[in-house]
């Protein structure tokens, strides 16, 4: 009996654990699907309460700033009737928009490359491409506007108004220069004076050349030099005689450059009307007086150019006689150390000049600056004339340089006050 109460128990104590196993299983079970309902729920959840319609699509992003916070606007003017004209004016152009539209802006013109070709120091070693590589004329783009005194005290003495009438002869070409029966001449009347009780060293004259070509660097040049700075017109730029009243009016004495032979001739060539080595005598004078009849007023010439010509004894001495016996002085350029002119214009008893240096052979301030310190240093035992150009650069640094040569004692003169 014993046994069989046991055997049930072992028996009962089997079938008893296995339901509690499954009721385990069937436990777990039903929490894994508890999970994944949630999860598929949540998520169904998610895409219907978002209404996302770029689900799956491709999104650009675009990261914006903050908006800045934008000012009200005027209140606008009232509408024009409808019977009235109602016209909107352009808005101005600035000058680099109004340049930058301008065909061949960067180019030089005829004009300008006549100045630059003026401006240079040319003679046999040097040839003109090279020059042409070494500097640029500024066109009338960069011109700054002259500073011009503010007290009117300070402003120059006009000279008086020319021609004087009998300082002209007319002729077929034009009106020439001649002295007048009362014995005046054109190198006197139309020269700058120079106030008494100037000392007769530390004298410094300057020549701005090739004025006339270039209407913006001749207007800069007149009202930003001194007046005792003494203005070289070359005698192809149009309305002369215009400019050479208004260099006046501002105090400015005048030349007239002459174009000569240079080395390298025809290709070389310096213009129209050219004094030539190859010419007979008539017929260079018949050139040098269509160039004198350009304008009236100057005071003298100026060689332009002339290495080739001014080498010739028998060239130089026909010209120095024909300008000798109309009054004018003659300035050499200083560009050819074989000149002759200046010699040959003594022994003939001519009023002659020859510049101490040009200035400005390129354009750069540094060079610029050590021909200005030249010139001081000569003119510290005596007198000295300096050459330049007409090119903005140019001459505004002449003009800053001006203002200190009285605290250094130096005084600048005209360049007929520093003529033999």
């Amino acid at each position: 009996m014993g046994a069989k109460i046991a055997a049930k128990g072992a028996a009962l104590s089997g079938d008893g654990q296995a339901p509690e196993n499954e009721g385990i299983r069937f436990g777990a079970l039903a929490v894994a699907a508890l999970i994944v309902a949630l999860v598929y729920g949540g998520t169904l959840a998610w895409l219907f309460l978002s209404d996302n319609r770029l689900a799956g699509e491709p999104v650009v992003h675009l990261a914006l700033t903050e908006e800045e916070p934008v000012e009200e606007a005027p209140e606008a003017a009232p509408a024009p009737d409808a019977g009235d004209e109602h016209i909107a004016a352009a808005p101005e152009k600035t000058p680099d928009e109004t340049n930058a539209d301008e065909p061949g802006a960067d180019a030089l013109s005829d004009d300008e490359q006549a100045l630059f070709d003026a401006a240079r120091r040319i003679d046999e070693n040097v040839a003109a491409e090279d020059v042409a590589s070494q500097t640029r004329i500024v066109g009338a783009e960069s011109v700054s506007g002259g500073e011009t005194a503010s007290d009117d005290t300070d402003k120059p003495v006009a000279l008086m108004p020319v021609p004087d009438p009998a300082l002209v002869e007319s002729s077929a070409q034009g009106p020439l220069p001649k002295i007048a029966r009362d014995g005046r001449e054109p190198r006197q009347v139309y020269a700058r004076p120079v106030p008494a009780g100037t000392p007769a060293t530390r004298r410094i004259a300057l020549v701005v050349s090739g004025m006339g070509i270039s209407e913006n660097a001749t207007a800069h040049a007149i009202e930003t030099l001194p007046p005792e700075v003494t203005l070289s017109f070359a005698p192809y730029g149009p309305d002369l005689q215009s400019w050479i009243e208004k260099a006046r009016a501002a105090g400015h004495e005048v030349l007239l450059e002459l174009p000569m032979e240079p080395f390298g001739y025809p290709q070389n060539d310096p213009g129209p009307y050219t004094l030539l080595t190859t010419l007979s005598p008539e017929e260079n004078l018949s050139r040098l007086e269509w160039l004198m009849s350009r304008f009236t007023g100057y005071a003298g010439v100026m060689n332009y150019q002339g290495a080739r010509f001014t080498t010739s004894s028998t060239a130089v001495e026909k010209m120095i006689g024909a300008l000798k016996a109309r009054g004018l002085l003659y300035v050499d350029n200083g560009a050819s150390a074989r000149s002759l002119a200046p010699q040959l214009a003594r022994e003939a008893g001519m009023s002659t000049v020859q510049a101490t240096r040009i200035v400005d052979p390129v354009q750069n301030p540094q060079v610029i600056a050590t021909s200005l310190e030249v010139l001081e240093e000569v003119a510290a035992n005596g007198i000295a004339i300096g050459v330049a150009s007409g090119f903005p650069v140019t001459v505004d640094a002449l003009a800053r340089w001006a203002e200190t040569l009285e605290e250094k004692n130096f005084v600048l003169v005209p360049v007929t006050a520093a003529a033999n």
